[in-house]
């Protein structure tokens, strides 16, 4: 009697192909996600300085735009970039019972928000126009009351313009860039 060979297992063939076919498998998984973390980390980078400039100008615009005045002397327009100021310096018009002065500035890759009020060494309860002088000549004194961060991975801000402000912002983080420009009117300007 002839014994039948037994032939239930895989051939060497057969288990190359499987191991071929899983290691391709494998590196098509791999790269789909490698290339998802990817887009998620870009998008992510790019939401984030997005929402910074969403919240540096919100700020900027709703304070400029109830300003009594511009203290920052501002060209009429961009077409030098060199001459362009990266501060803004402005009366306060939202309490108008003290004479207050914000400054919105960059400094390094923060953008700031100070508040300032000026006043004469003789009287330093009463708060004067920046402009103001005491009886005998001198410019008043800057008190600076706050001093805050409020956006970060700034590399530019620019101001230009008269009764309209024209304001760009430019921001980076890591490779990714942005740039938002706008413009607004000064109720009080």
């Amino acid at each position: 009697m002839f014994k039948k060979p037994n032939n239930s297992g895989f051939t060497l063939v057969e288990v190359i192909i499987a191991i071929n076919i899983s290691v391709i498998l494998f590196l098509i998984i791999s790269l789909a996600y490698y290339t998802s973390q990817n887009t998620y980390k870009k998008t992510d980078r790019r939401a984030e300085i997005t929402q910074n400039s969403r919240v540096i100008l919100d700020r900027i615009i709703r304070e400029l735009r109830q300003a009594q005045s511009v203290t920052t002397p501002l060209p009429a327009d961009n077409s030098n970039p060199a001459t362009l100021p990266s501060e803004i310096e402005f009366e306060d018009g939202h309490d108008i019972s003290t004479i207050t002065y914000i400054r919105y500035y960059l400094s390094g890759t923060n953008i700031k928000r100070e508040v300032a009020r000026y006043y004469f060494t003789e009287a330093p309860t009463a708060y004067v126009h920046y402009y103001d002088t005491n009886q005998y000549g001198d410019s008043p004194v800057k008190d600076s009351v706050e001093d805050e961060i409020i956006g970060e991975y700034a590399t530019d801000l620019e101001f230009w313009g008269n009764n309209l402000i024209n304001i760009n912002l430019y921001l980076i983080k890591n490779s990714e860039t942005i740039t938002i420009s706008t413009s607004i009117y000064g109720r009080n300007l």
